[in-house]
């Protein structure tokens, strides 16, 4: 195995560098508390169920009209949610 010298200094570089990238990737973690922890998992379990959706329609999953409605009248209802929720007081 070959040897690699550097200086002190080079290697404080590195290290740091390599400390600050690491702290960029970590996964930010927010802690609110403001009693909204349930809603927030709702939220979640919400979008991966949309994700699923999303995933089966493109891959060719065929639906019925009444379906599409339902779909539609659901997204009517996040909109409406969505405007509440970000324009409210």
């Amino acid at each position: 195995m070959s040897k690699i010298i550097i200086r002190e200094s080079d290697l404080v570089r590195i290290i740091e560098t390599a400390m600050d990238l690491d702290r960029y990737v970590q996964p930010t973690e927010y802690d609110t508390d403001n009693g909204n922890k349930d809603i927030e998992q709702s939220t979640e379990e919400i979008v991966s169920k949309l994700k699923e959706l999303l995933y089966m329609f493109k891959t060719g999953k065929k639906t019925t009209t009444t379906v599409s409605g339902d779909l539609y009248g659901v997204l009517d209802q996040i909109n409406d949610l969505y405007d509440k929720i970000k324009f409210e007081d």
